[in-house]
């Protein structure tokens, strides 16, 4: 996303405005996690500082497509962040798409999981679950040393 600065560089305007659809490169997708990014807007502003810095303020919100961390089933997560940084005001045309395109990044989650469910895979010998599933069977698995309290009491009784 290209911007051009000139007007807020020689005082014309106070402040650039941006409210527009950003359209990130399919090239900039294959190193990542995210297999397709849809409706990403940018509701922004670009202004000059007190310190003559170029300052961008703003939310970048969107839907990103990925994967499910254990079915690899296409999950859509929906983001919004928002972002301040300091532009680099050596020409009057911004390209901005690299800034987006790591403020987006930060937004993946760890976890990304298509439903709340608990989901049980087992194979030859193996099994995963959750770890409430964990703690249910553990519960009702009789303790080895339920009885040794037991047994102590009946001793010291004697």
């Amino acid at each position: 996303m290209k911007i051009d600065i000139t007007k807020l560089l020689t005082g014309y305007v106070d402040a650039i405005n941006i409210n527009d659809k950003i359209e990130i490169p399919q090239e900039m997708l294959k190193n990542s996690r995210i297999k397709k990014l849809n409706n990403v807007m940018l509701e922004a502003k670009i202004h000059i500082d007190e310190d003559n810095n170029i300052i961008l303020t703003g939310i970048i919100k969107g839907k990103m497509n990925l994967q499910d961390d254990i079915t690899l089933e296409p999950v859509d997560y929906d983001f919004s962040t928002e972002i301040e940084e300091i532009l680099n005001k050596s020409e009057n045309i911004l390209d901005i798409t690299e800034i987006l395109w790591q403020n987006i990044l930060v937004e993946i989650p760890s976890k990304v999981r298509c439903t709340d469910e608990d989901i049980e895979l087992s194979g030859n010998g193996w099994r995963v679950i959750s770890e409430k599933k964990f703690y249910e069977e553990r519960k009702q698995q009789e303790n080895p040393f339920a009885n040794l309290e037991k047994m102590l009491n009946e001793k010291e009784e004697r």
